[in-house]
């Protein structure tokens, strides 16, 4: 994956951006990665490697020296953000100035509150591997005013949807027991429900089954067939029946390239 504009600058050998599986060409790129993804680019995002990159593959020795400059100072970190976006010009002061602000106020969040939107959103870019260590760190911080049982308890729910993506039942399961621990949630009941349709070997525990009606299990069996259904209709199947529709001599190896594809999309989740 890599993102591609229209100015001409494009380095010989790109910055990858592991976490968005994403090579950056020029400055632009960098600037697009920078602004619209804060939560990622926070914590560390501007070390050597980076600057090197701006250096000697974009040709902004100014910026890079800046940023040298800057980080030696031992000055508030969030702010090499900023002047890569100031020096690369492309976006307006103001939106810049919107930036700085949107930086100030993720920092004066609850640490763990900080800690639990960054998790939350590596979950939301399908980063389920990174999401899960990202949600135990939220379970490390002391118990106050914000890390109370609901904060717990959604820390563990979606830990436990991010196991479930992962196919990981038996850890999904018990994060949705812990969870349920905390909020008595009827939500997550249907949850550890799907985990035993989807893990056979797994079974609901008594305590769970009598928040269980034959009403509300016929509810979820209807939703979880819309699921399917719907599953079916995606592009992906779609094309996956194309090539079986295809000569026999050509679908076997466009088969096992999809395939591939998906296997390698998992990989990078984990």
């Amino acid at each position: 994956m890599s993102l591609m504009f229209c100015r001409q600058e494009k380095a010989a050998h790109p910055y990858y951006v592991d976490v968005l599986g994403l090579n950056i060409y020029t400055s632009q790129e960098l600037c697009y990665v920078i602004y619209h993804h804060p939560l990622l680019v926070l914590d560390d995002f501007v070390d050597d490697h980076l600057i090197d990159f701006i250096r000697d593959e974009l040709n902004m020795a100014y910026l890079a020296g800046r940023l040298e400059k800057w980080r030696k100072g031992g000055d508030n970190p969030d702010e090499l953000l900023v002047i890569i976006l100031q020096e690369c010009f492309y976006y307006r002061p103001s939106e810049v100035n919107d930036y700085r602000q949107h930086l100030i106020n993720l920092r004066k969040k609850h640490k763990a509150e900080y800690c639990k939107e960054k998790a939350d959103y590596l979950f939301s870019l399908k980063q389920y591997g990174r999401a899960v260590p990202a949600y135990e760190k939220c379970l490390e911080f002391t118990r106050d005013s914000v890390v109370d049982d609901e904060f717990l308890g959604k820390v563990w729910s979606n830990m436990g949807s991010a196991y479930a993506r992962m196919f990981q039942w038996e850890k999904a399961a018990a994060a949705f027991e812990k969870s349920y621990g905390y909020l008595k949630d009827t939500e997550i009941v249907k949850k550890l429900y799907y985990m035993t349709v989807f893990c056979p070997r797994l079974s609901m525990k008594d305590k769970y089954k009598k928040n269980m009606t034959e009403e509300l299990k016929g509810q979820w069996d209807r939703e979880m067939e819309e699921a399917r259904q719907k599953a079916m209709l995606s592009e992906d199947v779609r094309n996956l029946e194309k090539i079986f529709e295809k000569d026999p001599l050509k679908r076997s190896s466009q088969a096992a390239s999809m395939i591939h594809q998906w296997k390698q999309e998992y990989r990078n989740m984990i």
